[in-house]
């Protein structure tokens, strides 16, 4: 096998050949719901979290799924037993499953009701892109305030990972027209922190790590692990209120998101933190991380970043 394969409705194909109909309600509405998991050692990291979040998802979005958790499990597990194979020992994967809704039916008529009925289900990994990152774990990165707002429930539950993210692409596209190395944080209407547009965000104060409150927040799978390894550190957890001038107070800021895991925030807006340097929670948290799973995270991002890189960057 030349070409890693991809997993779509019901059979393993070739990556190229994994497309969707322009008649797919996911990208009619970007009616789906989706999942990005990693592997460690090519082994996939907290997979039934990911799989449980996603299929709450589905019950609250109204999808029912052709293929239980349990058989979806099996399938990204083979997926990646195959693709791996192709990865130098030391790279590691990131897979995503996504679910449409299936077809729509103005588009295709009754007599495609069975089709427009069956939602798309679709499982593809590509190689991880570390050189997007590795450089920001010891430069740290840089989120400015954006204008877009998160998602309420009134609207939309947040806490349901779905392909309609168009307000999390414009608030990076906003924040990058002012400084194209930064990224967005996005505030609630109350004007407190809820999130960046891939990821979780904290504060460290002393031994005190916070997070924002929860009702505006993707809870992160990557999130759970801050917690787990926080408890493990013996630092304490809260969520709560987070305003801008707690972020210029606090002793560090760190973002977490699948496939980086954990990032240290050496500038907030204008204002450096933490001397624009990693801080030593940071250190620990990466560290314990890394114990973890087996992988030095920063080292294997390091090395294969600085190969992956084109020359002129």
């Amino acid at each position: 096998m030349s070409e890693a394969q991809a997993y779509l409705n019901g059979v393993f194909i070739p990556d190229s050949e994994a497309k969707l109909a322009v008649t797919d309600l996911g990208i009619v509405y970007g009616a789906s719901v989706t999942e990005m998991v990693r592997t460690f050692q090519h082994q996939l990291f907290m997979l039934d979290d990911h799989l449980q979040r996603l299929f709450m998802a589905l019950e609250y979005v109204g999808i029912e799924s052709p293929v239980s958790a349990t058989e979806l499990k099996q399938i990204c597990e083979t997926l990646v037993k195959k693709n791996a194979a192709l990865l130098p020992g030391q790279h590691d994967l990131g897979l995503t499953v996504f679910i449409t809704a299936g077809h729509n039916l103005p588009y295709l008529g009754l007599a495609e009701l069975e089709a427009c009925q069956t939602p798309t289900v679709c499982v593809h990994t590509f190689p991880l892109a570390f050189e997007l990152w590795d450089r920001k774990y010891a430069g740290g990165q840089h989120l400015m305030r954006s204008e877009v707002q998160p998602l309420n429930t009134a609207i939309f539950d947040p806490g349901v990972k779905s392909r309609s993210r168009i307000h999390l692409y414009r608030a990076d596209k906003l924040v990058r027209r002012k400084n194209p190395e930064a990224s967005a944080l996005l505030f609630d209407p109350a004007g407190y922190v809820a999130e960046t547009t891939i990821g979780n965000f904290f504060l460290v104060q002393g031994n005190q790590i916070y997070s924002p409150r929860p009702e505006y927040v993707l809870g992160g799978i990557s999130q759970r692990m801050v917690i787990r390894l926080a408890k493990q550190l013996g630092l304490d957890y809260q969520e709560t209120d987070i305003s801008p001038n707690m972020i210029l107070e606090a002793d560090e800021a760190l973002t977490s998101s699948t496939a980086y895991c954990l990032m240290p925030v050496t500038r907030f807006e204008d204002h450096q933190l933490s001397q624009g340097s990693p801080g030593p929670v940071f250190q620990k948290l990466i560290a314990a991380w890394s114990q973890t799973v087996g992988v030095d995270i920063l080292q294997q991002a390091q090395e294969i970043g600085a190969a992956r890189r084109p020359a002129c960057l």
